[in-house]
């Protein structure tokens, strides 16, 4: 009877088994496209990319997938078979789409290199390559779920070249591999054979050690794929004595199996594991922090979801990002307040609020001495934290003293982009960072704070001086004012990397090349003596700095009362090589493509 019962146990297993595997991909076919570059014209061989290809290939077919192999494609044969097989997808399907040849970054994006490219500057990336995020895009949302496999991290001396030009020598180290992705559907899992700026290998045998890996564990008897790359990762690591650990970006709401036979020695269902809420909020808060993709942002993330596989995927992106950056793992509480960035004014409206809850710390000047440890050792008890003596975020927020990790710098990425406020939740605590992104949300922009004031670069097509000051007092803000040379390197740093917020051109009539930079809260009075006199800054400050390009300002034509970064040269010139950080004066018909607001 026993035996007859565990008989029962181990059918009801499999039919269970096989009923969930058939509601998440049986009803509809299994498709592959399948894609190896080796023979590269200008970017070196590959031995093993097209040998991986073929390998997996036959790996996919023989797990019942419809599987078509393409070889050593140039750009064109590429898109093409990333559209054709596009167009196979229907919306029961499971597609898989494997590369292994050359891939590359640039400025955060990914791109998958044709063997025909040449790469000669940064403007033939897009006719060279394709771009990781439309090959994701158009397979993602036709299929119920999407499996990408990139084995395209290998040392690509084109990319590398070209990164340096564009990035620089120093940072162009931090751009190796391939960049963190977002997806947008609930089905798509994307699989990188290295981590953010590590090299996958070619390896040494007939295959690479990822797509070696891949085809030994993915068809293990009842393995969730999820289970199976865990695997992946181990025999990575193992073979390349922990040079190359791939990583996983995952959305799958599914479960999908490659092989769903149980194990022969499998009695019973497979319990479903509890659901962990702190795995779950830590998953939500990386995919926002992927957005933002942010030095400061990860920071944060760390600082709140300090272990854990997302913590670890986390700090790699980080290390990559800025090499000396990352927070230590467990900071003492010494370490914890210091992130804090609190100043002599906050540390006395902490002592006050302190002393109202009867902790006397003292004179409230501002300085964290014995009396004012010992008061915040007591408070903290009082209220269930943790006695340290040091502040931290809870005991700040117990005490309704809000306080940030403030620092001065580039808060965000260097390049203008759009930021959504929702990704900001439970990341960002200055509220500084708050009212930025709140400007004008549909517009790009780069932002940083200096001296406790936040900056905010706001790229925006064709805008006078005019449209510029009331976008900026729309936002809460002002058109910055610039009080020293300090400041004014500051500033010209947040917009000094993105092109785009520029305007220039060359200019026939006068022989000459300008470039006009961003607005500012530079204005003269009617009354002023022209054209030097008269000057002074929005919120009505006196000018205390200047940085006018030689000869201005110089009112060429009347009613030029408005200050804008700028600089010009004789003869016809590549505007990179124009530095922007003077400036002109200008008049309401003028425009650029950007301007600068100042928050308090």
């Amino acid at each position: 009877m026993q035996e007859i019962a565990k008989r029962l146990s181990v059918v009801l297993a499999i039919v269970l088994f096989a009923g969930v595997w058939a509601s998440h991909s049986a009803d509809g076919r299994r498709l592959a496209l399948v894609i190896g570059s080796s023979a590269y014209e200008a970017a070196g061989n590959l031995p093993n990319a097209t040998s991986d290809a073929r390998k997996f290939g036959a790996f996919l077919s023989s797990q019942g997938f419809d599987t078509e192999i393409i070889t050593d494609a140039d750009r064109r044969e590429l898109a093409e078979a990333v559209s054709r097989f596009a167009r196979k997808i229907d919306n029961d399907d499971v597609a898989l789409f494997y590369f292994a040849g050359h891939g590359m970054q640039l400025r955060g994006e990914n791109y998958l290199v044709g063997t025909d490219a040449r790469l000669a500057n940064e403007f033939d990336v897009a006719a060279e390559t394709l771009a990781l995020t439309d090959v994701i895009g158009a397979i993602e949302k036709k299929a119920k779920i999407a499996l990408f496999f990139l084995d395209a991290c290998r040392n690509n001396p084109l990319a590398n070249r070209l990164n340096e030009q564009v990035e620089g020598a120093t940072r162009s180290m931090a751009t190796r591999g391939l960049a963190p992705v977002e997806t947008e559907s609930a089905g798509t899992m994307v699989a990188f054979a290295a981590a953010p700026g590590q090299v996958a290998l070619d390896g040494r045998g007939k295959n690479s050690p990822f797509t070696t890996a891949l085809i030994g564990h993915l068809a293990g008897p009842g393995l969730e794929i999820g289970t199976a790359f865990k695997r992946v990762i181990r025999d990575v690591r193992k073979a390349t004595d922990g040079k190359q650990s791939p990583q996983i970006l995952s959305s799958l709401s599914l479960e999908f199996y490659f092989n769903t036979v149980l194990p022969e020695d499998e009695q019973a269902p497979v319990a479903t594991p509890a659901i962990d809420p702190e795995a779950v909020e830590a998953e939500a808060d990386f995919q926002k922090a992927l957005r933002i993709n942010t030095p400061r942002i990860w920071k944060f993330f760390l600082a709140t979801h300090r272990s854990g596989e997302k913590a670890n995927l986390a700090r790699q992106i980080l290390s990559v990002m800025e090499p000396t950056a990352l927070p230590p793992l467990f900071p003492t509480p010494e370490q914890a307040e210091n992130e804090l960035a609190l100043n002599r004014t906050d540390r006395s409206k902490i002592q006050l609020a302190l002393a109202a809850k009867g902790f006397g710390a003292g004179t409230a000047d501002g300085v964290f001495g014995a009396q004012t440890r010992k008061a915040i050792t007591g408070y903290q008890k009082s209220v269930g934290i943790t006695g340290s003596g040091y502040l931290n975020e809870k005991t700040a927020e117990a005490l309704g003293i809000n306080v940030t990790r403030a620092e001065d710098g580039l808060y965000s990425s260097p390049m203008a982009r759009l930021y959504m406020p929702k990704d900001f939740t439970g990341l960002e605590t200055d509220q500084r960072v708050w009212k930025a992104i709140d400007c004008d949300p549909w517009q790009e922009k780069v932002y940083g704070s200096f001296e406790g004031h936040m900056y905010v670069v706001i790229h925006a097509r064709w805008t006078t001086w005019k449209s510029a000051d009331m976008g900026a007092k729309r936002c809460g803000g002002h058109l910055a004012t610039i009080g020293s040379k300090e400041e004014n390197e500051f500033v010209v740093s947040l917009f000094s990397k993105d092109d785009r917020l520029f305007d220039s051109n060359y200019e026939a009539s006068w022989n000459g090349t300008y470039k006009n930079g961003p607005w500012i809260g530079l204005i003269q009075d009617e009354k002023g003596a022209e054209p030097k006199g008269g000057w002074r800054w929005v919120t009505g400050e006196a000018m205390t700095f200047t940085k006018w390009l030689q000869g201005m300002p110089n009112e060429h034509k009347p009613g030029d009362d408005f200050g804008m970064y700028y600089n010009h040269a004789s003869g016809k010139r590549d505007p990179k090589d124009l530095p922007v950080e003077t400036w002109d004066d200008m008049g309401p018909p003028n425009s650029t493509n950007s301007y600068v607001i100042e928050f308090e």
